[in-house]
């Protein structure tokens, strides 16, 4: 998956480049051999958005983000108050041997075994917490993304952009002015949007 991202980035860096010398030399690009026709772009829009800006600063992100944050708090206490059981259970369990207080090896063999048992299921929650957490973390940023693809859809219908792009901290847009960044705008047109539901 990052592989496919990385490669998709580089390609949209290279599409980048090749505009911004087309369009700074004003040379056309060669003639299509499909097309038969002369593609110039050098009116191409590009703007770019600030993606953490954005999910920072986008309501319906935080909302999403703090709930899941308390859902995972929440499954998070619950299986340590279960491991703090298990582990008191242990310990008295030790005391028992410690003391003789089993009236038969089989009973303290027993009780040994349901210790284990507590401890594999405790061990198969917390890897099924582990994978339902991760689940819900990959539907949330798709619903995310698919709200603002959605928008930024609508939203290129006005402003007819010929690409834009999305940055974050260390991705492949390392300089641009001002002018081409649409995040603000962007943002606040989609909490209003995200109010107004």
């Amino acid at each position: 998956m990052k592989n496919v991202s990385l490669g998709v980035n580089v390609l949209l860096f290279i599409a980048v480049i090749v505009l911004y010398v087309l369009h700074f030399t004003g040379k056309a690009t060669p003639e299509s051999a499909d097309a038969g026709a002369r593609v110039d772009r050098g009116d191409a829009r590009i703007v770019y958005l600030n993606m953490d800006s954005l999910l920072t600063n986008y309501a319906q992100s935080k909302e999403l983000n703090e709930a899941f944050l308390k859902k995972m708090e929440t499954n998070r206490t619950d299986l340590n108050q279960k491991v703090k059981a298990w582990t008191q259970a242990g310990e008295e369990f030790q005391r028992k041997i410690d003391n003789n207080g089993f009236a038969t090896r089989e009973r303290a063999d027993q009780e040994y075994k349901d210790l284990m048992l507590r401890k594999e299921r405790l061990e198969q929650m917390e890897q099924e917490m582990r994978e339902t957490m991760q689940r819900e973390q990959m539907e949330l940023n798709q619903k995310l993304y698919n709200a603002i693809i959605a928008f930024l859809t609508d939203y290129n219908k006005e402003k007819e952009y010929n690409l834009i792009l999305s940055t974050t901290l260390g991705g492949n847009v390392f300089y641009a002015e001002p002018g081409f960044d649409i995040t603000r705008e962007v943002v606040e047109r989609l909490n209003a949007r995200y109010a107004g539901k």
